[in-house]
């Protein structure tokens, strides 16, 4: 038993949007013939399952509570997973050494106590542009691949901590997002990469809602300012404000947190990326 089956969501009116969602689930469920997302399987039983809440949640505030809204995304979220196959075992795909050291998962402790999870996107690692940005079914695949990876570590079929209505507080369950751009100047304008970025923003806004805590770009080059326009024209404002641009890699940890979570290259106190990334599937398979 998880300990979200066990916890408790506070109390509800009749008529809260939440439960408004929840009585339209099965028809969403049968709509989408998919009931899998982020490790959740979604059920419609009533008592309402915690976890369940929890994502149904998400999909509410991301559009101010418009339960007609946030039914007709979650229902293409689960049609679009089902065709995309994310529920069947991507996580553990292997994209090989084209992709290698382009990208980790980490934890960063934060003030709060607790430990916040980070994506980290190095498009300096990339020595030759066609291989990871060649085959854009493929890059996205392995973007995704980052993203649910990054997300089962939000453990979100097993916690016990609910999220708050909208307007009413943050979204403990969310993650920081890093993409650096040391040494990167072959990307400017080449449609590939422009492909791909577009693709990508596309992706997050449509089906990943409510899981960005922050985003930061360090060290973007002058060049590729088109690509905070691209960004401008997908996102919506209120994640427009999270993004952040560090223009020396040594001022970003103090912006994630506890210093020994974050690289001394970044200007913490620990070890390099890949052995953060590893430490952390260590601490997940214990």
């Amino acid at each position: 038993m998880t300990s979200s089956d066990t916890a408790t969501w506070p109390s509800l009116s009749e008529n809260h949007p939440l439960l408004q969602l929840h009585s339209r689930l099965p028809k969403i469920l049968s709509n989408a013939d998919h009931t899998s997302i982020w490790g959740v399987q979604l059920s419609p039983s009533s008592p309402p399952v915690f976890s369940t809440l929890l994502i149904l949640q998400k999909y509410l505030r991301s559009v101010a509570n418009d339960v007609d809204k946030a039914g007709e995304n979650l229902t293409k979220t689960l049609k679009w997973r089902k065709d995309f196959g994310l529920d069947q075992g991507t996580a553990s795909e292997d994209f090989g050494p084209d992709f290698e050291g382009l990208g980790y998962v980490t934890k960063v402790g934060n003030e709060g106590g607790s430990r916040d999870v980070v994506t980290w996107n190095v498009y300096g690692a990339v020595k030759e542009l066609k291989k990871p940005f060649g085959d854009l079914n493929r890059f996205l695949r392995w973007r995704l691949n980052l993203m649910e990876t990054a997300i089962s570590h939000l453990n979100l079929s097993q916690t016990s901590t609910p999220i708050p209505d909208f307007g009413h507080g943050p979204d403990p369950h969310r993650i920081d997002q890093i993409h650096l751009y040391e040494g990167v100047s072959f990307l400017r304008m080449d449609p590939l990469v422009k492909a791909a970025s577009r693709a990508v923003i596309e992706i997050m806004q449509a089906h990943y809602p409510e899981l960005l805590l922050r985003k930061f770009f360090v060290e973007v080059p002058l060049l590729m300012s088109w690509m905070f326009g691209a960004i401008s024209l997908f996102v919506s404002t209120e994640t427009a404000k999270k993004f952040q641009v560090i223009s020396y890699k040594e001022n970003l940890a103090k912006e994630l947190g506890n210093m020994d979570d974050v690289p001394a290259e970044y200007g913490g106190k620990g070890p390099d990326l890949r052995t953060l990334g590893q430490r952390l599937k260590t601490e997940a398979h214990q």
